[in-house]
């Protein structure tokens, strides 16, 4: 199954199973006031990037230098079915497949290593995970669960179990995201409800609440899915309804830079969308409609940067992903959803200085048959993708020093 299916089926399942968890247990706290006021920094003196949603058809080397696969080795142990997350460490790829709760490792190659799959309910065991870290600075794997646990497992070879850090004081609401934010602490993201906040840092020593902030409106702040980014050793945050990113410290958030597309622009505050207390679902349905019909416009689905770009990936009726890359020494941006070589992006999950990484389907695998940016090893791995192999990793290296056009 082609993977933005997937994607977008696994988004809709995951969001209709935590209503109802939230309905019959957290009842008492899903009457959020539709007038609440939104604790946000405003982008008065933060960088605004000025860009352009007239669309190009542009050739993928306008902007990278050669594009690698990666083959992830197909066996009983190593099946994915979701990219989730994603992160590199020491010649390894890690991979989240939430909807299996399992993380996968592989090599730099691509061959198969191990895997974290402790579904149960004894020590070092859970049922669900959504998000991980690795914590290089303690050399663990820390795997999130909605349920509000931190497992922690040895990330040199054996991953043995070590903790779990017990998240159960910080809302009401489940738990979605966490990263990394210093050598000292996390920051978990549970989306807001009911005056309470939704980011919150937690100590690394002692897995306690030390501080949260951020207070909007539940349902819009649940439409979120990837919330953080690191660059330079700084977090970012950002929301899917937002035009403004933020960058996070242990004392609170500030306005880092703030897209705008000139009349284009969505500012989510000029929708009527809630109805009242009661009303979730009809506000769920009225945005769901907003965004389908393109009344409001986009989503902010993801946002990253390098040393020589911003990136932010918007998605459209809720279906169709564009990308936009704004070069920072020349402020001039690229926006597009297809290629010369009508090749698609698919979600982009990782972004470094030199390269960024995404996930190539079998069934788009012809569509980079004849681009040049593949040398004949690459073709090879090409021609030898079968249908039920597990989906490629595809690396894009990035042009030195190039000036987007």
């Amino acid at each position: 199954m082609n993977n933005k299916v997937m994607w977008t089926n696994r988004f809709y399942i995951r969001v209709s199973i935590e209503i109802i968890f939230l309905i019959f247990l957290s009842l008492p706290f899903f009457f959020f006031n539709s007038c609440q006021k939104e604790i946000k920094p405003k982008c008065k003196d933060c960088l605004i990037l000025y860009a352009s949603l007239d669309e190009k058809i542009i050739s993928l080397d306008s902007i990278f230098d050669k594009i690698e696969l990666i083959p992830l080795e197909t066996i009983d142990n190593s099946l994915i079915r979701y990219f989730e997350k994603y992160d590199f460490f020491e010649g390894k790829h890690y991979i989240l497949d939430n909807t299996q709760s399992i993380l996968f490792i592989f090599d730099e190659k691509g061959n198969y290593i191990s895997r974290i799959a402790r579904i149960g309910q004894g020590p070092g065991e859970y049922r669900l995970i959504y998000d991980f870290s690795l914590n290089r600075q303690k050399g663990q794997i820390e795997m999130l669960s909605p349920h509000k646990f931190i497992y922690c497992y040895n990330l040199y070879g054996s991953h043995y179990y070590i903790k779990t850090y017990d998240l159960t004081s910080i809302s009401p609401s489940s738990i979605q995201r966490m990263q990394i934010l210093d050598d000292n602490n996390y920051i978990i993201w549970s989306p807001p409800m009911d005056g309470h906040n939704g980011i919150n840092i937690i100590s690394q020593e002692t897995g306690k609440l030390k501080k949260s902030f951020w207070q909007d409106l539940f349902f819009i702040n649940k439409w979120a899915s990837d919330v953080f980014y690191t660059y330079n050793n700084e977090v970012f945050f950002s929301l899917n309804l937002y035009n403004t990113v933020y960058k996070v410290t242990e004392e609170g958030v500030e306005a880092a830079y703030e897209w705008n597309f000139g009349k284009e622009t969505v500012d989510i505050s000029r929708h009527k969308i809630s109805t009242g207390m009661y009303n979730y679902n009809k506000d769920v349905e009225v945005l769901e409609d907003k965004l389908g019909s393109s009344i409001i416009l986009y989503e902010c689905m993801r946002n990253y940067q390098n040393n020589k770009y911003y990136y932010v990936q918007l998605r459209f009726k809720r279906e169709y992903d564009k990308h936009l890359f704004y070069n920072k020494k020349t402020g001039e941006s690229c926006f597009f959803e297809n290629s010369v070589e009508n090749y698609r992006f698919d979600p982009i999950l990782y972004f470094a200085d030199e390269y960024m990484i995404g996930i190539l389907n079998y069934d788009d695998k012809d569509k980079l048959i004849n681009c040049s940016l593949l040398d004949d090893e690459n073709k090879q791995k090409l021609l030898s993708f079968k249908e039920d192999d597990n989906s490629y990793l595809i690396k894009y290296y990035f042009k030195e020093n190039k000036e987007t056009k």
